[in-house]
């Protein structure tokens, strides 16, 4: 492997940001979490949605997890008592 490959991997993985682990927020600056947890109980401002774009763009891999967390809200709210079922 010459040292050009070596760059060039070193490279990839710098730019790959850290994937994500877990079932938390863990790994994020405490901000990025709160306003992660704002996005999904939809109390975000314009500026944070944007913000958060900009953050998925970078590390998509938290698109998942956001997405799991707000499904598994919603299936919370279908059973919850409060709505009857």
């Amino acid at each position: 492997m010459s040292d050009d490959d070596i760059s060039l991997l070193i490279e990839f993985f710098e730019r790959c940001g850290p994937e994500v682990k877990g079932h938390g927020l863990i790994g994020l600056r405490v901000e990025q979490s709160a306003m992660i947890e704002r996005f999904i109980a939809g109390r975000c401002d314009d500026a944070e949605r944007r913000e958060l774009s900009r953050f998925l763009q970078l590390h998509p891999a938290w698109i998942r997890w956001i997405a799991e967390r707000i499904k598994t809200g919603r299936d919370l709210d279908e059973v919850s008592p409060a709505t009857g079922s």
